[in-house]
């Protein structure tokens, strides 16, 4: 039995990164990343990082936020291993 969050093939959603755990997630794509920290923690963490993650052909990925670390890239590999530990 798993206890990873499901997502069907084009889900997407905000999440928010630390210490090797997704600490916060919301399916409220309606939100820009800015107003889903503020929401969440106020401010984004020190060492935090937040993005998206969308599942498209099976697969689970995530996006660096571009507002928060101006560019919009794939997720550093520590970040991915929390996400498909999360996510499925």
């Amino acid at each position: 039995m798993s206890d990873k969050i499901k997502m069907r093939d084009g889900d997407t959603m905000l999440i928010m990164v630390k210490g090797g755990e997704v600490i916060h997630f919301t399916p409220n794509m309606s939100l820009p990343h800015s107003e889903f920290v503020k929401r969440t923690t106020g401010q984004l963490p020190t060492g935090a990082w937040v993005g998206s993650v969308s599942k498209l052909d099976g697969e689970v990925a995530a996006i660096t936020s571009k507002h928060f670390f101006g560019y919009q890239l794939p997720a550093p590999p520590e970040v991915m291993e929390a996400v498909r530990r999360t996510f499925e």
